[in-house]
């Protein structure tokens, strides 16, 4: 009777310690700061990219001749933002962002400059993230984001005198964003990220997030 319950009293301080082991992993595990800053430099977006001017292509009505693009050019996209962490795993925050692009186009036959069009953006958007690694200095996660995006386009027209008439057209439409890695190396206060993804962020971005 004895013995049954000194191993009876053994195998509850056994079990007690194990679940307060477990316990205090798991209060280590979970615990995590609740709130990022960051900010971040990325390339040209997708939607940046793929807006280029094909060759053979006439610009409107009172353009007759045919002409080509010549290439672009961007200054990719600076930006910053704020995250909540709900829990470790999943967060919601805000990001704005800016950028510039410009595209030519040139007469297929004299080779002059008949059309420039230079887009300035502001992108607002809402962030949801899902990081499903964590461990020790190591977060991996990805993303997606919507909001709106404000485009400021001054279009240039050259015609046969070589004059350019220039026009403004400013618009706003439905801006989105497919984080697909985001990879951020710190795992405390101070950390660096990079992303990869694609829509109205960079397709690649590099930054520094501060948790608190």
């Amino acid at each position: 009777m004895k013995r049954t319950v000194i191993l009876t009293i053994l195998t509850l301080v056994c079990f007690t310690n194990i679940m307060f082991g477990q316990g205090k992993d798991d209060d280590t595990y979970i615990s995590y700061l609740k709130n990022e800053i960051f900010v971040q430099y990325g390339a040209p977006s997708i939607v940046e990219m793929t807006n280029k001017l094909g060759n053979d292509t006439y610009n409107g009505p009172n353009i007759t001749r045919k002409f080509k693009g010549t290439g672009a050019s961007y200054t990719g996209i600076a930006a910053a933002g704020y995250n909540r962490y709900l829990n470790p795993y999943f967060c919601v925050g805000a990001y704005i962002g800016t950028g510039e692009s410009q595209i030519k186009a040139r007469e297929t036959e004299s080779g002059k400059i008949v059309f420039s069009s230079k887009v300035r953006n502001i992108t607002c958007m809402a962030n949801f993230g899902w990081t499903y690694y964590r461990n020790g200095i190591w977060d991996i996660s990805c993303g997606v984001s919507g909001g709106f995006a404000h485009k400021d386009e001054n279009i240039s027209v050259y015609n046969s005198n070589d004059k350019s008439v220039p026009t403004e057209d400013d618009n706003i439409v439905l801006a989105y964003n497919f984080t697909v890695l985001k990879v951020r190396v710190g795992g405390g206060i101070i950390g660096g990220f990079a992303e990869f993804g694609f829509g109205y962020k960079g397709v690649a971005n590099a930054g520094l997030s501060i948790r608190f």
